[in-house]
């Protein structure tokens, strides 16, 4: 299976367009300092291990901080059947908006 690019500034607009996911493959220590809005968090590490449940019948859109470890993501997620999209020039690229934590309330 293959996959193919998209520029990372669609990611929002391809993911509503194909129904899909988007998945960032960081760290979940990454992932929880700042994400694109919708995405779950599957770190690559878990990928090549296989540490997954996701559905064949969804496309799968992939992004990380700079587009090196989502291709190699995408690449094993295609090779296995999944229907995926990789973005080229991760978050350091994107100008969309970002779900941050909330920060708590001092007293």
């Amino acid at each position: 299976m293959r996959f193919h690019n998209i520029n990372i500034r669609n990611i929002l607009n391809e993911a509503l367009n194909y129904g899909g996911i988007i998945v960032d493959v960081r760290s979940s220590e990454e992932f929880a300092r700042g994400h694109i809005p919708m995405a779950i968090n599957l770190p690559l590490e878990d990928i090549q291990c296989g540490n997954y449940s996701l559905p064949k019948t969804k496309v799968l859109l992939l992004y990380c901080e700079n587009s090196g470890k989502s291709s190699m993501g995408a690449k094993l997620l295609a090779e296995r059947g999944f229907n995926v999209i990789n973005t080229i020039g991760g978050l350091k690229e994107y100008r969309g908006p970002l779900t941050k934590p909330s920060k708590g309330v001092s007293r």
